[in-house]
């Protein structure tokens, strides 16, 4: 371990490229850090959402029907983080920790599973599982954004009427629940939580085994294969986990239609006597039936089952051995101690959850601009490309960039109000000089079709945007949008830009001329124009390039280039570019500030763009949302790391060494 550790010492020096430090603190640490935010920030009665919205004026998520998490894979996400809770309990009980610690640890598995079993029970139908719930009544995020929203919302019923869930159940999240029970059920379930438990994998597996597979919604018409897309005969991954699913039920139950359903599927898909298993490398299987290998291994007796069952281990681990995802990691060699290949995949587990950050806001990463930062990638460098990570591919180099910055405007009258134009058509408005993230705000939810160009007039209030749909005005800071009428033999519109020489002045090019129109009060603004020109040049602004009385400046893909004499030659400016690449670049005259779009998001030179600082504009979502996912995935990893001896106590409470 020392050896790898003083290999990746260097990767401490990433500067913007990287997280903060949290990373470098012990695995304990870290464990306790990202434990305590899932209770805080990603916790609906014990329900785990692990993508969150987190508010950039109260930074804290709402869980109502008003907020935005991740509800439609909460029941999936906390099934996963069950197991984890159900590993630390065991492992903290066996191994003699103190009496309060190892009764926390028991209370929140014993809370995450209430908050599972609580996605059947609000559907009000006896093993009808909802993907996950929220506080409230009205429309969800997803009714509320989606262009065609489908009706797979629904009320809680009886005591849950408070709620309101979330349906279109998947044999994903009957999978991903049944595993999570089952490994509750023999580490953390006692007493009544375990015959609670009983009754929840009994419902939730019988209600497709008594339908012969079928999961049936709400609407008692819809249904889902449990098995998914089949030939009847040949062993795939989903047939996995349907068979894990019937193992886990009886062995929780005794009933016998389970140990039917089971030794039915295993016959069908020739499991006993399997040889070789070929399967094509997909993480979001792997996860589930690495976990589901993980139930059976550790309850099933038979000696020719449990051979079958290496084989679909050592199937799935071909495809992954050398991705560094410590959970399959763990789970691999705790089932195959004596595997080859260990000493290596051990050293890469241990490696993502020594670079794993506290700070798990979701981050634009482009490592294919590093050469010189080859896979495995530290994990707070990594493009995660799922919001649970061990579903998602940590050796994939670029993820979650930002929408580019195609224009930008500062009013003439307070250079500390910005106003940006992203390439999806929104407007948006800083009113500190981007000096913060929650400073910005849309302000073109009234503009009848996207923008593509913007300018700002004389005061702060007053914007022009040229939009698919013609030119439009407002008065107001974004409040109301007029449409601006150019002469009927104008043509279309092409461009608009107010004056920086005369407040009361508006020039419009169209397809048929350029046009100007003066006016003394603003909301004569666009009444009356005057045609001065015919086809031909406008004014530029913005852009691919930019100049102003701090120089020249061109966005370039390997940064921001700036020329001090007229453009004869250029340097290279990326200082403190979190990613050096820029598609934008912007010098307003009404400002001695340049700013440059960039995948990061907006950046901005307060020193004739020598260095940069970020502008806190980062598109990677609805607006300019935050949002972050929880540390349950280490979590889960890491008690199975101390479950299964990969992780001992010096190791778990090692400081980071350069």
């Amino acid at each position: 371990m020392r050896r790898f550790v003083f290999v990746i010492a260097g990767l401490a020096a990433l500067g913007a490229w990287g997280a903060d430090d949290s990373w470098k603190l012990p695995l304990d640490v870290k464990e306790k850090a990202l434990e305590q935010n899932a209770r805080d920030r990603h916790n609906i009665l014990g329900l785990y959402p692990s993508q969150v919205e987190i508010s950039l004026d109260r930074g804290e998520p709402d869980y109502s029907t008003l907020g935005h998490c991740d509800i439609a894979h909460a029941v999936c996400w906390s099934s996963n983080y069950l197991a984890g809770c159900s590993f630390r309990y065991a492992f903290l009980k066996r191994s003699g920790a103190p009496a309060d610690v190892v009764a926390d640890a028991k209370r929140r598995a014993d809370e995450v599973f209430e908050g599972i079993y609580r996605c059947q029970l609000v559907t009000g139908v006896r093993g009808l599982q909802a993907r996950g719930y929220a506080f409230g009544h009205g429309e969800s995020y997803e009714e509320r954004v989606a262009d065609t929203p489908r009706d797979i919302w629904y009320q809680g019923a009886g005591e849950y009427a408070d709620l309101r869930w979330r349906g279109d159940p998947s044999h994903h999240n009957y999978s991903a629940a049944t595993r999570g029970l089952g490994h509750y059920y023999d580490l953390a379930a006692e007493g009544p939580q375990k015959d609670r438990c009983r009754e929840a994998i009994d419902a939730l597996v019988g209600y497709w085994v008594d339908k012969n597979g079928d999961i049936l919604h709400i609407d008692g018409k819809r249904t889902t294969p449990i098995l998914g897309f089949t030939d009847g005969k040949t062993l795939n991954m989903r047939v996995m986990m349907a068979i894990s699913g019937a193992k886990i039920a009886h062995h929780a139950t005794g009933n016998p239609k389970y140990q039917a359903m089971y030794e039915k599927l295993l016959a069908q898909y020739g499991v006993r006597g399997m040889k070789t298993l070929a399967t094509e490398k997909n993480f979001d299987d792997a996860e589930h039936v690495l976990c589901h290998l993980e139930n059976l291994f550790r309850i099933e007796t038979d000696p020719e089952l449990l051979a079958a069952y290496r084989v679909i281990l050592e199937g799935i681990w071909a495809n992954h051995r050398d991705d560094a995802q410590s959970l399959f990691t763990y789970i691999y060699y705790g089932a195959a101690p004596d595997a080859p290949g260990r000493e290596k995949a051990l050293r890469e587990a241990l490696f993502s959850l020594q670079t794993w950050p506290t700070d798990t806001t979701l981050q634009p990463r482009m490592n294919s601009l590093r050469p010189d930062l080859q896979p495995p990638y530290p994990v707070y460098a990594a493009a995660w490309d799922n919001e649970y990570i061990w579903k998602g591919n940590l050796l994939q180099a670029d993820g979650w960039t930002s929408r580019g910055i195609m224009d930008l405007a500062v009013p003439a009258e307070d250079p500390l109000v910005i106003y940006a134009l992203d390439q999806s058509g929104d407007i948006y408005q800083s009113r500190d000089g981007a000096a913060t993230r929650a400073g910005w705000r849309p302000i073109s939810l009234k503009l009848p079709s996207p923008a593509r160009r913007i300018s700002a007039g004389p005061r702060v209030r007053l914007i022009c945007a040229l939009c698919d749909e013609g030119l439009y005005a407002t008065l107001n800071g974004g409040a109301l949008w007029r449409r601006l009428t150019l002469p009927a033999d104008a043509g279309a519109p092409e461009d608009a830009v107010f004056d920086p020489e005369n407040s009361g002045v508006l020039w419009a090019k169209a397809e048929n001329g350029v046009y100007r129109c003066a006016f003394r009060r603003a909301k004569d603004m666009g009444t009356r124009w005057e045609k001065v020109a015919g086809p031909g040049p406008f004014p530029v602004r913005g852009g691919a390039a930019a100049h102003s009385a701090a120089g020249h400046f061109q966005a370039d893909p390997n940064g921001v280039l700036k020329s001090a004499d007229g453009g004869q030659t250029w340097t290279l400016k990326n200082a403190g570019l979190d990613i050096p690449r820029a598609g934008t670049v912007f010098a307003p005259a009404t400002t001695g500030w340049v700013f440059a779009g960039t995948p990061a998001g907006l950046f901005v030179s307060k020193d004739t763009g020598e260095t940069w600082q970020p502008a806190h504009l980062v598109l990677q979502f609805t607006y300019n949302t935050r949002r972050e996912i929880g540390g349950a995935a280490y979590v889960d990893a890491y008690w199975r790391g101390r479950y299964y001896g990969f992780i001992d106590d010096t190791t778990a409470a090692a400081p980071w060494k350069e």
